[in-house]
């Protein structure tokens, strides 16, 4: 089907439109899959994900985050040709994390209909979009490897990111303030800080930048929870990490790593909770132990 046969813009906004239900794990799944099998470029995915109608209702003018979403898509298509993508942390991973973030940021209109939106986790326009970029670059340049030292390769991937706009001709000054508000989401990616971050996030003053952070890393962790796909991702990381680290790899293919690493995540943010996420990785967590011997 990839090419005429498969409009991607429409697939998207069948899935994403703006007064569509909450999709159930099996949605989201076929979701998932459809995107992954049809689609091949960053490039064209960010170009048919902007122009959606959800995104279009978010749309800011001027907005100077397409264009540099639409640069990051087109480096990770060059990095992806130029060298062998990791397993895991490919363009594939990028799309997930895209359009999981979508997603949950759809889910904040119904959450302020019914009152479960505070302003702490509520988010402007320009947020949404500053998010979108954030994680389109989230993995940039990706190598594959662990972090050994926090934030190391969020880092890498910021560093990547401002010389690829600084290169592209976008306005240094504006720049670096875009970076400076993006720099906490991304670096909150670095797993190793989960757990700091869902700490600061039960305290009463709840920081905004920890809850838009935090949009941020369920985006990146939402399509792991999922039944099917979670265990093709799984088995992604673990071929990423067979020759570097192959302890780590052995460990998370054995049903007990991939449980542990389950039973680790908690989904807070009111998005997740409109979108049935905990819910959905209840059930997944059910499944994997009636599974087990």
């Amino acid at each position: 089907m990839r090419g005429q046969s498969f409009d991607l813009l429409s697939y998207l906004n069948h899935f994403l439109g703006s007064h569509g239900p909450v999709l159930d794990s099996e949605q989201l799944e076929e979701l998932l899959a459809g995107i992954e099998k049809e689609v091949n470029s960053m490039r064209i995915f960010f170009e048919a994900l902007v122009n959606t109608d959800l995104w279009k209702n978010w749309d800011i003018n001027p907005n100077p985050y397409k264009p540099m979403i639409l640069a990051v898509g087109s480096e990770i298509d060059r990095i992806a040709i130029a060298h062998n993508e990791p397993a895991f942390h490919s363009k594939k991973h990028m799309m997930d994390v895209c359009l999981m973030l979508t997603y949950l940021l759809k889910q904040e209109m119904s959450a302020k209909d019914n009152g479960s939106l505070s302003q702490v986790w509520e988010s402007s326009s320009v947020e949404k979009w500053q998010l979108l970029l954030a994680a389109a670059a989230h993995d940039l340049g990706h190598p594959g490897l662990i972090n050994s030292v926090p934030f190391e390769l969020e880092q890498q991937s910021l560093n990547f990111l401002e010389t690829l706009l600084l290169e592209a001709g976008h306005e240094p000054v504006s720049t670096k303030d875009i970076l400076k508000t993006m720099t906490p989401w991304i670096l909150a990616t670095d797993h190793g800080q989960y757990q700091a971050l869902l700490e600061r996030l039960s305290l009463s003053s709840t920081q905004h930048e920890d809850s838009l952070a935090m949009l941020l890393v369920e985006a990146d962790l939402a399509s792991s929870i999922l039944p099917i796909r979670g265990k093709l991702l799984t088995n992604r990381l673990c071929e990423e990490w067979a020759g570097t680290y192959p302890e780590k790899s052995i460990a998370l293919r054995n049903q007990v790593g991939y449980l542990k690493f389950l039973t680790s995540l908690r989904f807070l943010s009111p998005h997740s909770n409109e979108a049935g996420i905990s819910t959905i990785l209840h059930n997944s967590l059910t499944q994997l132990r009636s599974q087990m011997p």
